[in-house]
C-alpha cells in the first residue's frame, strides 16, 4: 500500500502512518472504513474514487488514499457509524452509477489499529460490489 499525497484536496487527508496513529488515539469507540475500487477500474481513475469518498465523508474524519481505494477513520459510534458512513457513500455513488465499482468494509478499532485496517480491507474484499462487509 503506497501513501500518495497527490490528491491532497482536503485538510483531513493523511498518510497511512498518520491514519494508524490517529486510529490509536480513538480506540474502541472508533471504526475503520475501507473502500476498495474494483481492479477493472484503471489506476489513473482510482484517485477520483478516493476524492469522492473524501467528499462524502464527514469533515474532520481522517481519510487515507491508497492505491486501490481509501480508508476513513470514524472517531465515534463504532460499527454502526462505520456502516452508516459506508452506506452514505454508496447512496451518493449510486447517483453517479459508480456504486457497483467498489466495495466497503468496516472494522472496529481495537488495541492494534494496523490490524483494524487489515480487517476492514479484508471485510471489503469479502463482499460483492456495492456492498458493505464487516469484520468477524
Amino acid at each position: 500500500m503506497s501513501e500518495p499525497r497527490t490528491l491532497s484536496l482536503l485538510p483531513w487527508q493523511v498518510t497511512l502512518a498518520e491514519f494508524i496513529q490517529k486510529a490509536g488515539e480513538v480506540k474502541e469507540d472508533g471504526a475503520c472504513c475501507a473502500f476498495i475500487v474494483d481492479p477493472s477500474i484503471p489506476k489513473a481513475a482510482r484517485g477520483g474514487y478516493a476524492s469522492l469518498v473524501m467528499a462524502y465523508s464527514r469533515a474532520d474524519e481522517p481519510v487515507c488514499v491508497l492505491e486501490d481505494g481509501a480508508l476513513v477513520l470514524v472517531r465515534d459510534g463504532g460499527m454502526a457509524s462505520g456502516k452508516a458512513l459506508a452506506e452514505r457513500v454508496f447512496v451518493q455513488m449510486r447517483r453517479l452509477a459508480l456504486d457497483l465499482t467498489l466495495t466497503a468494509g468496516v472494522a472496529l478499532i481495537g488495541d492494534d489499529p494496523s490490524q483494524s485496517v487489515t480487517a476492514a480491507r479484508a471485510a471489503a474484499t469479502s463482499v460483492p460490489a456495492g456492498q458493505v462487509g464487516t469484520e468477524g
